[in-house]
């Protein structure tokens, strides 16, 4: 409980930087708040999940080929349980002026153990300014994973 509460404390102090710059110009940044499930697909025995909750940073906006997307979330589950830190790069393929969809990369770091992070594939849509949903990979664990981010 005393952890969950850290990263909402977390989340509030980081919805409160969720500004751009008053002329519109420079890099298009926003935060956002993260809600995710990783999906532990194993060949024998059930699936075990993790729920996880976070803050997001978007550098780039949905019109841009390129958005580097970094953050802090907190999973929990039977599987693994701490902080993760993704950095991820995502490749806008489709761009409309309300939606766009991609396609991205990265690594997530973590500190779970001797265990430090995998490498992360994901695609997903970016729907208007201010949400998206995603689907992820992490082959390293074998998990398959959805999120909603709502960027302020």
């Amino acid at each position: 409980m005393r952890k969950l509460l850290t990263v909402l404390a977390a989340l509030f102090f980081c919805l409160s930087l969720a500004g751009r710059a008053a002329d519109g110009k420079g890099i298009p940044f926003q935060v956002g708040a993260d809600a995710s499930a990783d999906f532990f697909l194993s060949s024998s025995g059930p699936i075990n999940v993790s729920g996880g909750l976070g803050v997001r940073t978007r550098f780039g906006s949905p019109d841009q080929w390129l958005n580097v997307i970094a953050g802090l979330r907190y999973i929990y589950g039977a599987r693994l349980s701490g902080p993760q830190i993704p950095v991820l790069l995502n490749v806008n393929l489709l761009k409309t002026s309300s939606v766009s969809a991609y396609i991205g990369g990265g690594y997530e770091f973590d500190f779970i153990g001797t265990y430090w992070g995998c490498t992360k594939f994901q695609t997903g849509v970016l729907i208007g300014p201010h949400t998206d949903i995603q689907i992820s990979y992490k082959p390293y664990q074998g998990a398959l994973g959805v999120g909603f981010t709502y960027y302020f």
